[in-house]
């Protein structure tokens, strides 16, 4: 949900001392649980987007600042312009040059891009990531602590209906020789397209706070679920552009893993569309793959313990 206009104090506080400049306005576009994310115009003129990590999340804003100079040259990244603590205030802030509201997302939906096309885009950059050597300093984070997290949010019945799954990622998503650095949330909303400026129209990815060595699949599959570009045709898309060969078997068990999760965070959040949806969702992964999942249906309880 899009913030009123205004200052808050952590974000004015962060352009003081990131940038030695005052903040004239803000407007949030996202708040998360650890982050929240602000569109700034500063006293000088310049709009810039800064990001707060709250305490908990430091490592997150870390791991932002050191993708987003690991991977230019890779692929189109907005400029840091500061990154640091806000004083006080329990929060880091990395903050970025602006570059403009319209996203992959956005101009899917406006009809100016094709869907097909979107999805390409898509797989292009993931294999671009692909090819990232590994970024110094930035922690791995084992895949049994992913599996960990899913497991203290859900009820037991839901790992035991998943393990067929999870008995497939467990040997390749835990072996580092094959790990790559992964984006970790690469979807329409995280491309941003400059619509002024020397690189109007070209794609810009955002949103590193996920991103870490992994193996290719693991990431694929993240893209693929949260998109909702899971069938056949789509997947296709996303594949082809890719443009390297994947374990089928892994991707699915992945998406299996990576569609249980999105249902586990939708049923905690307040929208009962976005729990919905994912319901259907996961319904659809066990009649698409049902010998990923030892019941033929998914839970229609509630996720909460």
């Amino acid at each position: 949900m899009t913030g009123r206009l205004g200052v808050e104090p952590v974000v004015a506080r962060a352009c003081s001392a990131l940038l030695s400049t005052g903040a004239a306005g803000a407007r949030r576009l996202k708040l998360g649980s650890r982050s929240a994310v602000y569109r700034v115009s500063l006293t000088d003129g310049r709009r810039v987007v800064v990001k707060v990590f709250t305490d908990s999340a430091s490592r997150n804003a870390i791991t932002e600042g050191r993708m987003i100079e690991a991977v230019t040259g890779f692929v189109r990244v907005p400029a840091v312009l500061g990154c640091g603590p806000v004083p006080g205030h329990q929060a880091k802030a990395i903050v970025t040059t602006d570059l403009g509201p319209l996203t992959l997302d956005g101009a899917i939906k406006a009809d100016r891009l094709p869907r097909a096309q979107g999805l390409g885009h898509l797989g292009t950059l993931l294999g671009r990531f692909h090819e990232i050597p590994p970024t110094p300093g930035l922690a791995v984070r084992p895949f049994a602590e992913h599996v960990a997290w899913l497991d203290r949010r859900s009820p037991r019945t839901v790992m035991n209906r998943l393990e067929p799954a999870l008995h497939i990622m467990a040997e390749r998503c835990a072996d580092p020789s094959l790990m790559v650095t992964g984006h970790g949330d690469l979807h329409g909303d995280n491309i941003v397209i400059p619509e002024h400026g020397p690189t109007a129209g070209l794609l810009h990815v955002v949103d590193f706070a996920q991103s870490g060595p992994c193996v290719p699949e693991f990431d694929v599959a993240q893209t693929l679920t949260v998109t909702g570009a899971v069938e056949s045709n789509d997947r296709e898309q996303v594949t082809g552009a890719y443009g390297r060969p994947l374990d089928a078997d892994l991707v699915d068990a992945s998406v299996a893993f990576h569609t249980v999760r999105c249902w586990v965070c939708a049923d905690r959040s307040s929208d009962g569309a976005d729990r919905a949806r994912w319901a259907r969702r996961l319904i659809r992964a066990v009649e698409r793959t049902p010998h990923l999942f030892r019941m033929a249906t998914p839970l229609k309880e509630s996720s909460r313990r």
